[in-house]
């Protein structure tokens, strides 16, 4: 017989720790993980897409520089 109360998957578990992980390291010591553990998930939600919209800006500025700073081949 399976679960007989309301919780989470393991594989949503995994997908929770795995967001987590990604706003405490990649935010530049903005959030360490238990401000993040504990956040609620409106906030989390709000501050990870802010967080993704800021590092695919700074990629494709990385990109951008690199194309332009390459010699020009004849």
């Amino acid at each position: 017989m399976g679960q007989t109360f309301f919780g989470l998957t393991s594989e949503h578990k995994v997908e929770i720790h795995k967001t987590l992980f990604t706003m405490a390291y990649y935010s530049n010591g903005a959030f360490n993980f238990e401000q993040v553990y504990n956040m609620p998930v409106y906030l989390r939600t709000f501050h990870m897409k802010q967080l993704e919209d800021a590092k695919t800006k700074e990629a494709e500025a990385v990109k951008a520089a690199q194309k332009s700073n390459r010699p020009q081949k004849r």
